[in-house]
Formats: C-alpha cells, sequence, structure tokens
C-alpha cells in the first residue's frame, strides 16, 4: 500500500512540475515575441562587386574588370581618371600584369584547395578499403555495407575533384601558369 502511495505521490509531483514549466515556456515565449517588437530589426546586408572584389569574380571576366574595381570611389570615375586621382599616372601594362599575377595566384590556389581535396578523399577511400579487407570480422557483418557505400560516395567524390583538377590545369595552359 505505501508503494502504491509513493508512486501516486510521485506521478502527481511530476505532473504538477511539468505544468509549471508548460507554463514558464509559455510565459518566456510571450516575453521574447515583446522584444523582438520592441527592438528594430536591422537591414539586411547588400553585398556589392566592390565588397567581393577580384577574387571571387569568375575566371573568365576576372581579366575584363577594370584596374579599380576595388575602389568604390573610382567605380564612379572615367577609367583615365582612377590612376590620376591617386596622383600616379596609370601604366596600362603594369596594370595587365598585376591583374595576370592575382589572377594567377588565385588560380594557384584553387588548384592547391582541389589537390588537398584530391588527397583527403584519397585517404579516406584507402582507410576504407583497409578495413574492409580485414575479413576477420566476416563478410556479412552490418556495418560492412555503410562502409561499402561510404566509400563509394568519397570515389564520386574524388572523380568530381579529379575532373576540377583537369579543369583548372587546363584553364592553366590555356592562361600560360606554371
Amino acid at each position: 500500500m505505501r508503494l502504491v502511495h509513493s508512486a501516486a505521490m510521485t506521478a502527481a509531483a511530476l505532473l504538477l512540475a511539468s505544468a509549471a514549466s508548460a507554463q514558464g515556456l509559455g510565459d518566456a515565449a510571450t516575453r521574447e515575441r515583446e522584444k523582438r517588437k520592441a527592438t528594430p530589426a536591422k537591414p539586411a546586408k547588400v553585398y556589392t562587386e566592390g565588397d567581393i572584389g577580384r577574387s571571387m569574380a569568375p575566371v573568365s571576366s576576372s581579366s575584363e574588370l577594370p584596374a579599380a574595381a576595388g575602389d568604390p570611389a573610382a567605380a564612379d570615375k572615367p577609367a583615365g581618371e582612377a590612376g590620376a586621382a591617386e596622383g600616379a599616372p596609370s601604366d596600362p601594362e603594369k596594370d595587365a600584369e598585376e591583374a595576370r599575377a592575382k589572377a594567377q595566384a588565385d588560380w594557384t590556389k584553387r588548384l592547391d584547395q582541389a589537390h588537398k581535396e584530391e588527397a583527403v578523399y584519397q585517404d579516406v577511400i584507402d582507410k576504407l578499403q583497409l578495413e574492409l579487407s580485414d575479413t576477420s570480422g566476416g563478410f556479412y557483418n552490418p556495418g560492412r555495407a555503410a562502409k561499402i557505400a561510404f566509400q563509394d560516395e568519397n570515389k564520386q567524390k574524388l572523380a568530381e575533384v579529379q575532373g576540377r583538377i583537369a579543369a583548372l590545369e587546363e584553364e592553366g595552359r590555356r592562361n600560360g601558369y606554371r
């Protein structure tokens, strides 16, 4: 009898505690709504080409951008006035050389990143193959199928990265990098 009585008391205490916490959550939600209404929302950030700069421009158009693309003050001026505002005359050959150097540095960075991704995927595939080659757990254990699926997924990603590397190397050959 004591056991039934103590179980009933415990159930009643839990019921009261859950009702109290539900009221507290409702009150907290109401307070949060009122707080959000009282504070004005921040305006959304609008990104322009000046914010992004040349490094994020598409590869095909990176050499076509004017020299002052990153300078918002020079964007309103004609191309000849942008260099004159700085006090030094603009040298088109030097500007073209700088643009080419920057494009090559960007290309090198993307190629290095792709090679790093390739190495990671290859490492994961090799480790999975090593685990799959260990037959001490049997051929039909539940984890084997998951490992095979994960290995196939990584092989597909590796093939995509290798395709991207081939495209980058072709881009480098076309532009005379390296």
